[in-house]
């Protein structure tokens, strides 16, 4: 072996350990990454302040969530509010179905008093009114409420979404596969998912034409998880997620989002 053939030979074996070592690094640097999972404050930080209220996105902001999630509906009007029951019954008092009043008239209802004394007076907000106060702070998940008595309710939502020029701060989801179907028709670039508590029968969420899947946590496993991702789906997940040993669980499943009453909580668990 002469000069020449004794240094090629010497470069390439430095050449393929490096080549080693330099694999070797990635694999213990993808092993230690650590998977980020968001978190989103479920109808605004409603542990702590009443759902569905400004006060709770003004709440989840200041506890640093990625995300807050709301219920939208319309009132007899067509007026975009915020609000989860169809009755107003819960949290105001009034014993009236959502899509039976006007705006004007549940204006002036209380949605505050019933979490605690110091929210009273606390109104009803409209949706665009979340929207305007979260712009450039805080994304949405906004979740369709159908009632069975929405007309238009879905193009609504979609339509003030295009208004405000707010398609890239938000998802869009719903219990009704339906609708989220239509929103993507409407506009394929709003991100929708779809919410459920035990795997449908007649969809295959795993091929269907959504982004995520919002679920409740008894239902989320490793297969579910795998198989999600590998449709190239995220997982969000709902229900009893602010247990200590869900939490633990939640998190090594290396799901993407939760959607939690709670957000303080769980940054502080996931920042130990």
């Amino acid at each position: 072996m002469n000069k020449l053939e004794k240094f090629n030979y010497f470069r390439w074996g430095i050449l393929k350990t490096s080549k080693i070592i330099f694999f070797i690094a990635l694999i213990i640097l993808s092993s230690c990454s650590k998977h980020k999972i968001l978190i989103t404050a479920h109808r605004g930080s409603s542990g702590e302040a009443p759902e569905n209220t400004m006060s709770a996105y003004l709440l989840a902001i200041d506890m640093g969530s990625h995300y807050a999630e709301l219920d939208v509906q319309e009132t007899s009007d067509d007026v975009l509010i915020l609000y989860h029951d169809t009755t107003y019954n819960r949290t105001t008092g009034v014993s009236a179905n959502v899509w039976d009043l006007s705006y004007l008239s549940i204006k002036e209802f209380d949605a505050g008093s019933w979490k605690n004394e110091s929210y009273r007076g606390e109104p009803i907000p409209l949706f665009t009114d979340i929207i305007d106060s979260v712009n450039g702070r805080m994304l949405l998940n906004v979740e369709i409420k159908m009632n069975g008595h929405q007309d238009g309710l879905t193009e609504h939502v979609v339509q003030v979404l295009e208004d405000k020029d707010f398609i890239d701060q938000c998802i869009v989801t719903s219990f009704d596969f339906d609708a989220i179907d239509k929103v993507k028709k409407i506009n394929p670039k709003i991100i929708v998912g779809y919410v459920f508590s035990k795997i449908p029968n007649n969809i295959d969420v795993f091929s269907a034409d959504v982004d995520l899947l919002s679920v409740k946590n008894i239902i989320v496993t490793p297969e579910f998880v795998h198989k999600a991702h590998k449709s190239g789906k995220e997982v969000h997940v709902w229900g009893k997620v602010d247990d200590k040993e869900e939490m633990i669980r939640l998190r090594n499943l290396k799901v993407d989002n939760i959607i939690t009453n709670h957000p303080d909580r769980w940054f502080e668990f996931l920042n130990q």
